[in-house]
């Protein structure tokens, strides 16, 4: 796999998926149990791909789906790393920039496990322009407004051709501490489909009232707990979902492994601007069912 720093991969072949998962990657870190390794491995971190829209994508392309990932990577060991183990998972990297380094602070968030490359200024993306998709998911909201602004023109020319906008906003403390959820509002107002679990509600310091203010009148709005039970607003009504156990707190990962589902689902029916209730019943079942596998396989 050859790429030129600043420039997509392998974007000038006309493609098209079922689900385009466009925003954040990094890693995410591990040690393993005691019962799963030697006490002379005990200590040793392991990483796996993650950040919502990789997570999103190698749930999809494990699926059988045709997925292609947009982001951006610096372009340096451990970026060229995730890209290529991403890519070995069955996803289309064609859509990936690699970015030239640039000073920043890299650290450990113990509390979500991931390893989190830090600067002043998020990289923006672009989705190559012979890309086209059912579903366009974009993953993990930023303050920079560069960021902002590179979601937004994804999302107008996805809806543009028809292909549903879905956001899982997937806010990190680290990244909006002492910043304006204001700078969210211009993106939630281009998405279909916006996915706000409680955490993300805390993080800026919104209600849910106010963020359904911010969305276009015939927007579906989902909302999340910890232990996974769902509530989804619409132009059909309100409907409420639950896993089977709520003796649990989902682990990281599993709302990922949701939002995956659920956009699997809306790519398979393409039929779903009719918002029939029936439909998106199915639809968040498939996302609890999907999340609460990952839930099981974590603590495996």
């Amino acid at each position: 796999m050859r790429a030129e720093a600043g420039g997509l991969l392998n974007a000038s072949k006309p493609d098209r998926f079922d689900v385009i998962c466009a925003g954040e990657a990094l890693w995410n870190a591990s040690a393993p149990t005691a019962s799963s390794a030697s006490a002379a491995t005990a200590a040793a971190m392991r990483f796996q791909p993650g950040g919502g829209a990789v997570n999103a994508a190698v749930a999809l392309a494990r699926e059988g789906r045709r997925v292609g990932l947009a982001t951006t990577l610096i372009d340096d060991t451990f970026g060229r790393l995730l890209l290529e183990r991403v890519a070995s998972l069955g996803v289309d990297v064609g859509g990936v920039s690699l970015a030239v380094p640039t000073d920043s602070i890299v650290f450990y968030d113990g509390t979500s496990g991931q390893v989190v490359n830090f600067r002043d200024e998020d990289q923006a993306f672009a989705i190559p322009e012979n890309w086209s998709a059912e579903v366009l998911l974009l993953s993990g909201l930023s303050p920079v407004v560069s960021r902002a602004a590179a979601l937004c023109k994804s999302a107008r020319a996805a809806r543009r051709m028809g292909t549903m906008v879905v956001i899982d906003v997937n806010a990190k403390l680290h990244v909006w501490a002492g910043r304006d959820p204001r700078a969210v509002h211009m993106v939630l107002r281009e998405a279909d489909v916006v996915r706000f679990s409680t955490a993300d509600l805390a993080v800026l310091g919104m209600e849910i009232h106010e963020v359904r203010s911010k969305l276009r009148p015939n927007a579906i709005l989902l909302t999340s707990n910890p232990s996974g039970i769902t509530w989804v607003t619409g132009p059909f009504g309100e409907l409420t979902c639950a896993p089977k156990s709520l003796d649990t707190i989902l682990p990281r990962g599993a709302g990922d492994a949701f939002t995956a589902a659920l956009c699997g689902e809306l790519a398979r029916k393409g039929d779903l601007a009719e918002n029939q209730i029936a439909t998106w019943d199915r639809a968040l079942r498939q996302g609890l069912a999907a999340a609460c596998s990952a839930a099981s396989r974590a603590r495996a």
